[in-house]
């Protein structure tokens, strides 16, 4: 390898064009044509003829200067697409993807330009047929426009050469090509034939001294067991490390995240991105960094805008005002929230703004959006350019922070290639929407690549076709499965299969794959002298098969890798003396302070920490809207429908007074008044919806009011009132849903529930994780409460669940007594029971007040499975603390 090297070098040195099969190796040449130059000791030298053959080809037509536009993929593609799109129009092939359709018409024009085959005259398949007339009328147009197809430059450059137009090479080194293309093989032959040479520089070196064949358990497994070969290595000093990835673009995040714990886990926590000890030769879509994602957000803004497009732009550090106005920002996406709507209008936005005088930037912002959807009118695609970037000027992106060096470099890009694709999309002479701009530039944005210019560190990670030329001191190849290498045949359907297979087209056939594959295997056996060829045993569960192409000299063997790392345990392993403090305890509550509801005593119960932060630091998850008619409205428009009935019927008598269809018009008439008093100050959802419903509504409490009827008698003296109560040191506040009046003169405290987490044992825990209803009972006289129950409205499991003074006040509601609960608290008495609760009431009362906020849940399923808090509870490092690791 070291003497191609030298050669081609050489060669470039005397004068000779050198061609490259991709721009990697083009680079990686020029650049070792530099440093061969200073260590020569020269300070000044001509700049070699080395090209990869897409550039020199570019550099040829401009040199021809005949007036032919070269046309871009984004041009093309867009050409292609209006073709098929024209040409389908009212047929059935409407159906068909557009954009898929045309990257497959791109191809096999190309492979047919390549190949100087035309389709006339051969039998063709309905399909084929269809794309023929496609490919002629888009070369039509080109012959017309002037306009060059890229599949065309190479014979048109041939063409020059031949009739002299374009002085023809005396020299000429091709250099990483696996297999030539006719365009090489013609430019060969017209070299050759003017007395010139062009010879293909061989890149397969005597094969490795050292190979081995690993089998690892899975895709991950074998992706750590690199990364941690390529960390042992560098800690020996290689100074040339190569790993190559046949399937890079699959497994690219996987690869970067596993190195980077690897190889360079400091690069997690680090805020400098110019550096990196390892690099990844596949760049990810300009779309997927941040500020560009920003930015097509903002543009891509509706009339109308999703909850989850309103909360992107408000938490976005790229929009205007993002820092000065960032707090309050985020208590107005938890206001949207709270509305547990799905999409508001930008008109609406304004609205809620009007009265906001600390987002003055973000309404101003509103305003602007506003102004840029009213934009109907068709323009060229240029101009749509312009008008983006003005409008992104004014609402204030790139945000007023210091952007990073990753974010600098992507804006460059957007600006030099995102929106220079639109502005060179102006010379095909089509007016287009906005939306239809915007489509686009978001396409480019998706098949730019952006790579991150930075430090080159000594391992690489390339594809398959990026490491042809490329030689390193170790070489681990991975994912060598049997259906890697050799790949299965993909021939393109617009072409007869029999002409690709003639011609033997790339992916024509099984014998073309396998060709090519030799070709590559033969090529990295020959790229080091240390090389591990490694494959996956398992995808998931289905069992892998190694390539019958990994050489039979590698022995099946482990490679020797480093410890397994992260950093957690560099952490560990510097032995940093670190301050261990263990506190448990917020401030205390202020004398007098009032606070909260009995949710905050049953957080308590659950978990210290969790009612610490839900409410001495008002954490809670932010509320998500659900399609339809969410969880939480269902359950008080259910309270207010049943708060409606009762204050209608007054007691059980007048219940059962009614006849089956006088309680369904009762339900239906107290139904309509519910809806319309609980929607008078809210978004009303669709007739439909609030129709379905209201069905939902009825036929659940015709059920309920059955079970009702069959109480002994009683009379509802009390609904959805709002009570407070001295706690200990707490003043707590709580509404009870239903309060009824028994014949023998007590007193039933309901609550109604809709879910099926009902358990009347939970009131009797320690703590008390059931406190609401205890609250009332503790609060009023020893005589006046028989008992407390949970009523469950649940359509086929309607029921109640409780606890009472003596059995028989309540269907369902057992004695305190036939708990066994109670015989373990020692309690013998009603009285018991409420001093029981009085007590643990008052301890929760106590401990919350003085701040006690251990991670410290009453049991795990229900304290921390439907937990909101996982983000910020530590439970898991605490209980790993604890046990001494």
């Amino acid at each position: 390898m070291a003497n191609y090297l030298e050669n081609v070098i050489s060669a470039a040195a005397d004068g000779a064009l050198v061609l490259t099969a991709n721009k990697r190796l083009f680079r990686h040449l020029r650049d070792q044509f530099d440093q061969r130059m200073v260590a020569a000791g020269k300070q000044v030298w001509s700049t070699p003829q080395i090209f990869s053959f897409d550039g020199w080809l570019k550099r040829c037509l401009e040199e021809l200067g005949e007036g032919w536009r070269l046309l871009n993929s984004q041009q093309q593609q867009w050409l292609w697409e209006q073709e098929i799109e024209t040409s389908s129009r009212g047929t059935s092939l409407e159906l068909l993807q557009l954009s898929k359709t045309a990257e497959k018409g791109i191809q096999a024009h190309r492979l047919l330009c390549e190949y100087g085959l035309t389709l006339e005259g051969e039998f063709l398949t309905g399909d084929q047929q269809i794309f023929y007339r496609w490919q002629q009328n888009y070369q039509r147009l080109c012959e017309k426009r002037q306009w060059l197809d890229p599949g065309e430059l190479s014979r048109r450059i041939c063409n020059a050469l031949s009739d002299r137009s374009l002085e023809i090479p005396d020299s000429v080194l091709l250099v990483g090509f696996d297999q030539l293309s006719p365009g090489l093989q013609q430019l060969m032959a017209i070299v050759d034939s003017a007395g010139g040479r062009c010879r293909e520089v061989s890149l397969q070196g005597s094969q490795a001294n050292r190979m081995i064949h690993f089998a690892a358990q899975d895709g991950r497994h074998e992706v750590e067991m690199a990364a941690r070969w390529a960390r042992r290595l560098l800690d020996q000093g290689a100074a040339s490390i190569g790993v190559v990835v046949p399937d890079l673009q699959v497994r690219r995040s996987q690869i970067e995240r596993l190195f980077r714990d690897q190889i360079d886990p400091q690069a997690t926590v680090a805020l400098d991105d110019d550096e990196a000890v390892f690099g990844l030769s596949l760049g990810v879509p300009l779309l997927e960094q941040g500020v560009v994602h920003a930015a097509l957000e903002l543009l891509g803004s509706g009339r109308r805008l999703t909850l989850e497009q309103i909360s992107f732009i408000l938490r976005s550090p790229y929009l205007g005002g993002a820092v000065a106005e960032g707090d309050s920002r985020a208590r107005f996406d938890r206001k949207l929230r709270s509305f547990r709507q799905q999409s508001f209008t930008l008109s609406r936005l304004k609205s809620l703004l009007s009265n906001k005088s600390d987002l003055t930037t973000l309404a101003a912002t509103i305003d602007r959006l506003q102004t840029a959807v009213t934009q109907t009118e068709q323009v060229l695609p240029g101009l749509w350019a312009e008008r983006f970037a003005d409008e992104l000027y004014l609402l204030g992106w790139p945000g007023e922070r210091t952007t990073s060096s990753s974010e600098y470099q992507a804006i460059k890009v957007w600006q030099e290639k995102g929106l220079a694709a639109l502005v060179a999309l102006d010379s095909l002479q089509q007016p287009i929407s906005r939306g239809r701009a915007l489509q686009l530039l978001r396409r480019s944005c998706q098949e730019i690549e952006f790579q991150l210019e930075s430090v080159s560190g000594p391992v690489q990670v390339v594809g398959l076709l990026e490491s042809s030329g490329l030689n390193f001191d170790h070489l681990w190849v991975m994912g060598m499965g049997e259906m890697v290498l050799p790949a299965r045949p993909q021939p393109n359907p617009f072409i007869p299969v029999k002409l690709q297979q003639q011609y033997e087209m790339p992916h024509a056939s099984a014998a073309r794959e396998l060709q090519f594959a030799e070709q590559v295997m033969a090529r990295l056996q020959g790229a080091s002298d240390d090389i591990v060829f490694s494959y996956p045993r398992h995808d998931g569960d289905t069992p892998l098969q190694p390539s019958p192409l990994i050489p039979v000299a590698a022995v099946e063997g482990i490679p020797e890798v480093a410890e397994e790392q992260d950093i957690v345990s560099l952490l560990k392993k510097a032995k940093v003396p670190l301050e261990q403090l263990a506190d448990w305890r917020g401030p205390a509550l202020a004398a007098g302070q009032v606070d909260g509801g009995t949710q905050l005593l049953k957080d308590q119960a659950l978990c210290p920490f969790r009612a610490f932060i839900h409410h001495r630091l008002n954490g809670e998850k932010l509320a998500e809207a659900t399609p339809g008619i969410d969880p939480m409205t269902r359950g008080s428009l259910l309270h207010l429908v049943l708060e409606k009935i009762w204050q209608q019927l007054h007691d059980q008598s007048n219940l059962l007074a009614l006849n089956e269809q006088q309680r369904a018009e009762l339900i239906a008439s107290r139904v309509d008044i519910a809806f319309a008093e609980y929607y008078t100050t809210r978004m009303t959802p669709p007739e439909s919806l609030l129709q379905l419903e209201a069905e939902r509504i009825s036929i659940l409490l015709t059920e309920w009011l059955e079970l009702e009827g069959e109480r002994p008698p009683f009379r509802v003296v009390e609904t959805e009132k709002q009570h407070t109560e001295q706690i200990g040191p707490l003043q707590v506040s709580l509404k009870i849903d239903r309060i009824d009046d028994l014949d023998d003169g007590g007193q039933f405290v309901i609550d109604y529930k809709t879910g099926a987490n009902i358990d009347s044992k939970d009131f009797l825990t320690q703590p008390l994780i059931e406190p609401q209803l205890p609250v009332y009972a503790v609060a009023t006289a020893d005589t006046t409460t028989a008992g407390i129950a949970f009523a469950r409205l649940q359509r086929g499991n309607c029921e109640f669940s409780g606890i009472a003074r003596k059995e028989g006040l309540l269907k369902g509601v057992k004695e305190f007594s036939r708990y066994p609960q109670a015989e373990d608290l020692g309690i013998g008495s009603w009285e018991e029971l409420r001093t029981f609760w009085q007590q643990e009431l008052t301890q929760l009362a106590t401990d919350y007040a003085a701040g006690e906020a251990a991670v410290n849940p009453y049991d795990t399923k229900k304290s921390c499975e439907y937990c909101d808090l996982t983000g910020l509870c530590r439970i898991g490092e605490t209980n790993s603390s604890s046990g001494g690791e």
